[in-house]
């Protein structure tokens, strides 16, 4: 990427940034506010540019100071912007009026990211088309010991939104993208992974479902639609969550954090068993 000679053309750069054909082209995604940037400089991340609101840039809080201090020999192209610009670009959010270009990274290969890992889980963002509700499940996800988070169709996690909810939990996870599950599908199966879809009736309740020891792929589907009847005939196994009469369903993020609970849950009481038997 060559870099703005002004800040008129960074700006500009980070507006594309900003669309998914802009994501694609550039091969780059927005992050914004402080505490996103600490966590990225953490993470061990660099930035191809980064653009700050003049007054911010003047701020004196230890804070900002320590956080320019890192930033600088972590960014090829460090540009104030008239505050007024960098005001509109956030359209009043107030994260800390500060955004920076990184590079998305290839894919991680699936085979890859589970071939170490005695018991894999990967989560299976299915369609899901709110990039914040991606960015939840991002989270959720690594928060839950995720293995791979998979990106199926148009679900974005570097989505400016995705990115922001993620709280940085996305610097931290292997991500996979397949354009619809034909390749998936055989891959799972081919790396012994059991594959579970959640839906809202007809499937085995959570509390009585037993994952296998291979390890397991949770599908979970569309805000509006779910995961439809032809995948769901491909899957393993179905399970449901039992909900109080009258309630057809939670959001896919707080039904992604049940169920990944329920999986974590099992796999620790095996941990638990196995450390607690007599022959160990």
């Amino acid at each position: 990427m060559t870099s703005p000679t002004n800040w008129r053309g960074a700006v500009e750069m980070v507006r594309r940034t900003m669309t998914a054909v802009g994501r694609q082209q550039t091969g780059l995604y927005p992050i914004e506010g402080i505490r996103l940037h600490e966590r990225a400089l953490r993470a061990g991340l660099t930035f191809e540019l980064t653009i700050l609101a003049e007054t911010l840039a003047q701020e004196k809080s230890p804070r900002l100071q320590e956080l320019l201090t890192h930033l600088q020999p972590a960014t090829r192209h460090l540009q104030p912007v008239p505050d007024a610009t960098m005001a509109a670009l956030v359209n009043g959010r107030d994260l800390g009026h500060l955004i920076s270009l990184v590079k998305i990274p290839p894919d991680a290969p699936l085979a890859d990211a589970v071939k170490a890992v005695t018991r894999p889980l990967v989560l299976v963002a299915q369609e899901i088309v709110d990039p914040g509700n991606v960015g939840a499940m991002v989270r959720t996800g690594h928060a839950s010991g995720i293995t791979a988070f998979v990106a199926v169709g148009v679900s974005d996690p570097y989505h400016p939104k995705a990115v922001r909810t993620s709280m940085g939990s996305l610097f931290k996870t292997a991500v996979c993208h397949y354009p619809d599950v034909t390749a998936l599908l055989p891959e799972l199966h081919q790396l012994g992974i059991e594959t579970v879809g959640a839906t809202a009736d007809n499937g085995v309740p959570l509390p009585q479902a037993h994952f296998s020891e291979r390890g397991t792929a949770v599908f979970m589907g569309n805000e509006y639609h779910g995961l439809p009847d032809d995948l769901l005939r491909q899957l393993n196994r179905r399970i449901t969550i039992p909900m109080a009469a009258g309630v057809d369903s939670l959001s896919v993020n707080a039904a992604t954090a049940v169920i990944l609970y329920e999986v974590g849950c099992q796999v620790s009481c095996v941990k638990y068993q196995a450390m607690s038997s007599p022959d160990t």
